[in-house]
């Protein structure tokens, strides 16, 4: 396995992890990471995984967006929709 497969994969654990579940994991692994005087194994381990947490919550916020638009798409609404912003109801 190279450094960039290693890098990139996210264990079985974290892939079956809901986003609120894998969200709230890594908010408790940046502030461990932030707050404590821990040796540097350790240290690297907490990073490793706080990644694959990230990544894990990329991932799943990107479907989301992906089914949203697709949602859109099957409604005729051919519009392209900030997900920062609330959707306005194309009626109005």
């Amino acid at each position: 396995m190279t450094a960039d497969n290693i890098s990139e994969s996210i264990p079985k654990d974290i892939e079956k992890m809901s986003f609120e579940k894998a969200f709230n994991e890594l908010k408790d692994a940046t502030s461990r990471l932030e707050g404590e005087e821990v040796d540097l194994e350790s240290t690297l381990k907490e990073y490793t995984r706080a990644s694959a947490l990230a990544r894990h919550c990329a991932n799943l916020l990107d479907n989301a967006e992906e089914r949203v638009k697709m949602l859109i798409e099957s409604e005729g609404v051919m519009q392209v929709v900030n997900m920062d912003t609330e959707v306005m109801d194309s009626a109005d």
